[in-house]
């Protein structure tokens, strides 16, 4: 690749690229230790010897001044080295349910649009063993910069899943048994620990499921509230009526983990 030619892009000029960019050497590390294909990494000087060992040759590096560094990224967060790499396949979901081993938790984001709470879910499913995280055309990128970095690389490492439509989502969850979850406040909306411990919600642990959380502002779509069995809520002290998406998501996550 040309290194010039991605000199002070914007993260929709990277979204468009088909590469995503990794900034610092935590995510850095993360990047090359994935299943990624490396393109190159640029780097200070400092940074040399130990990007040389994890590139293992598959990918130029380059090593720049400060100055340099600063004008190629147009930041100045890099904290000394940057890696860029080509951006995987979508995993499609029939893909991901029939593959083995079997997977047993999938998080699914089908419509969140802060690259932090996306992120957030890219974390928490990954520090508490779920296998995946599925998106949906409207979720931002995945593998923009600020997601990357607050999901602190789980986005290398668990490609996205991709989500078709919620009529063939349906059809596919219910061809392998898997129950579906809804995260929301809709009346009638079950207490998440009361459910866990009705004989419901121990079932469903034991077997394979998938937790959905919905935008930011508007929640799950109707279409996407239809595949799911069950709404769950996180209750609230009196005078509260929402949590982050993604704090809510990793509170789910953590309680409906493998057991």
């Amino acid at each position: 690749m040309e290194f010039d030619e991605f000199w002070g892009l914007k993260d929709k000029d990277w979204s468009r690229s088909g590469l995503t960019l990794a900034e610092g050497s935590l995510l850095v590390r993360r990047m090359l230790s994935s299943s990624l294909v490396p393109e190159a990494v640029l780097c200070l000087p400092a940074h040399e010897a130990e990007v040389q060992v994890l590139a293992a040759g598959r990918c130029p590096v380059r090593v720049l001044t400060p100055a340099e560094m600063d004008q190629w990224a147009g930041f100045a967060f890099h904290r000394g080295v940057v890696a860029i790499a080509r951006r995987p396949r979508p995993l499609s979901l029939e893909a991901f349910l029939t593959r083995s081993p079997s997977p047993r938790r999938l998080a699914v984001a089908p419509n969140l649009t802060d690259p932090e709470n996306l992120g957030s879910v890219f974390r928490s499913a990954l520090a508490l063993g779920w296998d995946a995280v599925a998106v949906g055309p409207s979720t931002c990128d995945p593998f923009s910069r600020r997601t990357a970095k607050v999901s602190m690389g789980a986005v290398y490492s668990h490609p996205p899943v991709a989500l078709p439509d919620p009529a063939e989502c349906r059809r596919l969850f219910e061809a392998v048994g898997w129950t579906n979850v809804a995260l929301t406040l809709e009346e009638g909306a079950v207490d998440l620990e009361q459910w866990a411990h009705s004989d419901e919600g121990r079932t469903a642990l034991a077997g394979s499921l998938a937790a959905w959380v919905g935008n930011e502002f508007e929640g799950l779509t109707p279409a996407d509230r239809a595949v799911c069995h069950r709404a769950l809520v996180v209750p609230m002290a009196d005078g509260h009526d929402s949590l982050n998406a993604g704090v809510a998501a990793g509170i789910a996550i953590y309680r409906l983990r493998n057991p």
